[in-house]
């Protein structure tokens, strides 16, 4: 007989579930720590849930379901289910405990064990702390770090200009002087907002993206908006249907951290 699993979809990320013998409860604790992870990435709390008939779903209708497709504001989900992930987790109740493994890319990068406790007891601060904070904050997305959109006429022109040369050859340039790869601040990532020093953000990720100033076929002023910013809502305004860590994964230096 096939063990049940329930996997949380995004389009870089699946979380597979495994429900062995764990209890409705648990599994929702489970589920919970997820959800809290995806809240402090894309530092927002409004986040749905769905199944594969597009029907909202409540946690507890969650765990029923085989796949679960979440999806965070100004950030799209193919509902692909069929291709691998970047990111892959899964979670195995074992004892009173949950088996934790990452893989990036199919190869397992992480394996920990964390309790039930442990995981109410995260859950309690973050309810307490960021989790009030952003609940408190629902303009957040829109506040000066999260680079502006433009009007749709703009976005339909998408006009391009000359630059320095094709895809290809920036993706062929040799990259000098690397950040150390961390998590970053929205403060520290704020402060590279000019040219030959700029980063960004894309889906939780940090890059510089200093060098693609004089390659990116939309011009260094379209590029310059996200100077600094979080982008993903105007990435996903011009690029909805592009994999920018794919093509940006020598310039990915880090996280974002809240």
């Amino acid at each position: 007989m096939e063990e049940k699993i329930t996997s949380i979809v995004t389009d870089d990320r699946i979380d597979e579930i495994l429900h062995l013998n764990a209890t409705k409860e648990e599994l929702i604790i489970i589920l919970n720590y997820i959800i809290m992870d995806y809240k402090k990435f894309s530092m927002t709390d409004k986040i749905l849930l769905q199944s594969q008939k597009l029907q909202k779903l409540a946690l507890e209708e969650c765990i029923e379901n085989r796949y679960v497709f979440l999806f965070l504001p100004g950030v799209k989900n193919s509902m692909d289910i069929k291709s691998q992930k970047e990111v892959r987790y899964t979670y195995e109740p074992k004892d009173g405990k949950i088996l934790k493994e990452k893989y990036r890319n199919g190869r397992k990068t992480e394996s920990t064990e964390v309790t039930y406790e442990q995981i109410n007891k995260m859950l309690g601060s973050f309810n307490q702390s960021t989790g009030a904070f952003l609940s408190s904050k629902p303009n957040f997305a829109e506040s000066r770090f999260i680079a502006p959109l433009l009007p749709q006429e703009e976005v339909s022109k998408r006009e391009k200009v000359q630059v320095k040369g094709g895809q290809m050859q920036f993706v062929q340039q040799p990259r000098k002087n690397k950040p150390a790869f961390k998590n970053y601040t929205a403060e520290e990532i704020s402060k590279h907002n000019k040219p030959g020093d700029v980063w960004t953000v894309l889906n939780g990720k940090v890059y510089d993206i200093s060098l693609y100033l004089d390659y990116h076929p939309g011009g260094v002023e379209k590029l310059m908006l996200g100077a600094g910013k979080d982008c993903t809502k105007l990435f996903n305004q011009f690029h909805s249907w592009v994999n920018g860590h794919a093509f940006l994964e020598q310039d990915y230096i880090g996280n974002l951290k809240y």
